[in-house]
């Protein structure tokens, strides 16, 4: 009995208590960009303390035009400890950039399963009054400050650094340039650094075309390509004529100022011509002639070698 009495009276309480939503605000009116508090509070009942409570969810906006700057934790606070009544509390700071009045609508607060809501409220938001009478002039009048040297030193680095960093590198390579090129022509030359003569380097690779009597292949075309390469290269590395890069007409035009016999001068221009006729026009020489070409060039590079040249001379 004395049960049922206890449960009685704390219905009664929760009945006569109530629960109240309420969303006030600091002020009523603000200018535009200024800001406004507004409060969110819930006062209820929760005598067994199992009172679930939910919030409304506000995120950046309120609303579509109301921003919020600032959103504090949930406080709670007892209001009365004989009857356990509570307090809830959420705080917001509010803005808007618009003029005109702005509807907060009512906010829904969540007890169990039962639903309270606030009552709406408007926020007026008015412009900021220009007197156009008057000229436009700055707010704070301008002042010169102390801007010593060692602070304007430091700023101009910090915004020039990359280009003194560029500057350094720049000088920096060019010393190291001038070092290797200084070491380079004084050091004295390693077995590897020999240069190797021009006649030695020829007479290799067409002693290799003949021990694999390349003039038989039926790639013709290769087999003249490498030939008259090696040619070209001979003349340039020997007689300093720019064979590799020229066409047939320039290199015979060169050989015309340079120190090579007729003989060999009409050698070999029919070399060169015949090659391009089997690069360029599709021609098919024989076996025999691509054979007495590169017995020639042989004999050409062994009449023209330097070593020989310099015996001959002395």
């Amino acid at each position: 009995m004395k049960s049922l009495i206890s449960i009685l009276t704390i219905c009664l309480h929760v009945i006569a208590f109530g629960q109240v939503a309420k969303l006030t605000l600091d002020r009523s009116s603000i200018k535009i960009g200024e800001q406004i508090h507004m409060n969110l509070s819930f006062e209820y009942a929760n005598p067994n303390g199992d009172a679930v409570l939910g919030w409304p969810q506000i995120d950046d906006y309120l609303g579509n035009d109301i921003e919020v700057v600032e959103k504090w934790i949930d406080q709670e606070k007892i209001i009365n400890p004989t009857e356990k009544t509570y307090r809830r509390e959420q705080n917001f700071m509010l803005t808007v950039f618009e003029e005109g009045e702005y509807l907060i609508p009512p906010q829904e607060i969540t007890l169990n399963d039962s639903t309270y809501s606030t009552d709406s409220t408007i926020i007026l938001v008015e412009t900021v009054q220009v007197d156009t009478s008057q000229g436009i002039f700055d707010i704070k009048p301008i002042y010169s400050v102390n801007y010593p040297f060692s602070e304007r030193s430091k700023d101009w680095l910090k915004e020039n650094w990359y280009w003194i960093a560029i500057i350094l590198a720049i000088i920096l390579g060019f010393f190291i340039y001038r070092y290797i090129q200084k070491n380079k022509d004084t050091a004295p030359l390693t077995e590897e650094e020999v240069i190797i003569p021009a006649h030695i380097i020829a007479l290799n690779t067409l002693d290799k075309l003949l021990k694999e009597e390349a003039w038989k292949s039926e790639h013709k075309k290769n087999y003249y390509s490498e030939l008259t390469d090696t040619v070209r290269s001979y003349l340039e590395n020997r007689f300093e004529i720019h064979a590799m890069e020229q066409t047939t007409r320039e290199i015979i035009q060169d050989l015309k100022k340079s120190n090579i016999t007729e003989e060999d001068k009409v050698y070999l221009r029919k070399i060169l011509r015949e090659a391009d006729m089997v690069k360029f026009a599709k021609f098919a020489p024989n076996d025999e002639d691509a054979y007495a070409y590169l017995q020639k060039s042989i004999d050409f590079v062994n009449r023209t070698k330097e070593n020989d040249t310099a015996n001959n001379e002395n």
